[in-house]
């Protein structure tokens, strides 16, 4: 358990078993809540962003509710610049201006297309990073694939 030096805040520690990172260690007020789950699993609530230097640039999103699974995901302004156009305006504005506490995030296919790691830029994950309020998107754009190639 870690303690800060302010006696009534304490956060605990908490640890999951992954096939990909193997024994992960985080603080319970890193998770992210997401109402209605993601997409295919939608019984899962509760999620952790875990940063893993040894698969930069990209990051991972595991569930802490009793399923063993984690899903590469990646910020999608690293790969296309085309992600912001596709976006409703309004939800451009506020990433946009609040890139300090909003993120978007996409879920990489490492064994995507002809087994080229792709990435849904149609699906993002919006994390308000205050509140720790997940959510999933599924954007009307044509603009913005389902697959788009990383490399």
């Amino acid at each position: 358990m870690y303690t800060n030096s302010d006696a009534s805040s304490v956060v605990e520690s908490m640890k999951l078993a992954t096939a990909q990172l193997g024994e992960i260690e985080f603080f319970e007020d890193t998770l992210i809540y997401f109402a209605s789950g993601i997409i295919g699993f939608e019984n899962c609530r509760r999620f952790v962003v875990i940063n893993s230097s040894e698969y930069e640039p990209f990051r991972w999103l595991f569930t802490i509710d009793g399923k063993d699974f984690g899903l590469p995901v990646l910020n999608p302004h690293e790969i296309s610049s085309e992600f912001y156009n596709g976006l409703p305006r309004r939800l451009t504005k506020r990433l946009l201006a609040s890139e300090d506490t909003l993120e978007a995030l996409c879920i990489v296919n490492l064994n995507g297309n002809g087994g080229n790691a792709t990435i849904n830029l149609k699906s993002p994950i919006i994390i308000d990073k205050e509140s720790k309020i997940g959510e999933q998107l599924i954007l009307e754009s044509d603009k913005l694939p389902l697959a788009h190639p990383i490399w």
